[in-house]
């Protein structure tokens, strides 16, 4: 198939969302068939995965890629709208955030990357929003609702025990970053050289 409206209303709506179970996917590529090829044949997996490649294929020169994870704390297959430049995760969020949120959002992901697991306790991240220094100071309040924002938004995970793990946007998004910057803290996969935490990159 040529690239149509299908493959554009798709790519909106994972860029819209961030992240999607493959479940929620395909459910979303077939509203799609609907509105858009109504007659043709109902959309299954292997059109789901032909509808990303080509997707991937157009944005690839901006630096953005559709990736398929496997996150293991939910055993559940997402997919994940990346963006894949050379900046830093601070920087991503600069658009977004002041300097002193991004600060904040960098300490919390040094933290759990560093820490055992890459698990820490929603009490220490909301702490660490007194080691920032920037101007405006970062209140608690402000510091908690960030939290339950990046958690949402797929970059953070609460576990059942209540620690927070690096969420499935985080692993995705930033994984190659995290392995640089914190060699000696994330682990590798000798077989695909990827940096692994609760996941398989595919």
């Amino acid at each position: 198939m040529a690239y149509s409206d299908v493959h554009r209303a798709f790519l909106q709506s994972i860029s819209h969302h961030g992240f999607i179970s493959s479940k929620q996917a395909l459910t979303i590529l077939l509203s799609i068939y609907t509105k858009y090829h109504p007659d043709d044949t109902i959309p299954n997996e292997h059109h789901l995965l032909h509808v990303i490649t080509s997707i991937n294929a157009k944005i690839a020169r901006y630096s953005q890629k559709i990736k398929l994870v496997r996150f293991e704390p939910n055993r559940t297959d997402y997919y994940v709208f990346c963006n894949l430049s050379d900046r830093t995760p601070a920087d991503r969020l600069h658009t977004c955030y002041t300097d002193s949120e991004v600060a904040y959002f960098w300490l919390v992901l040094k933290e759990m990357a560093c820490c055992d697991g890459q698990a820490a306790s929603p009490f220490l991240c909301l702490y660490l929003s007194e080691l920032i220094t920037d101007k405006p100071r970062l209140s608690k309040v402000r510091a908690e609702e960030l939290l339950d924002e990046w958690t949402r938004a797929g970059y953070f995970y609460p576990e059942s025990n209540g620690t927070w793990i690096l969420g499935v946007r985080t692993v995705a998004e930033f994984g190659q970053f995290l392995r640089e910057k914190f060699e000696d803290k994330i682990h590798v996969c000798l077989l695909c050289k990827e940096a692994t935490f609760y996941v398989r990159i595919v």
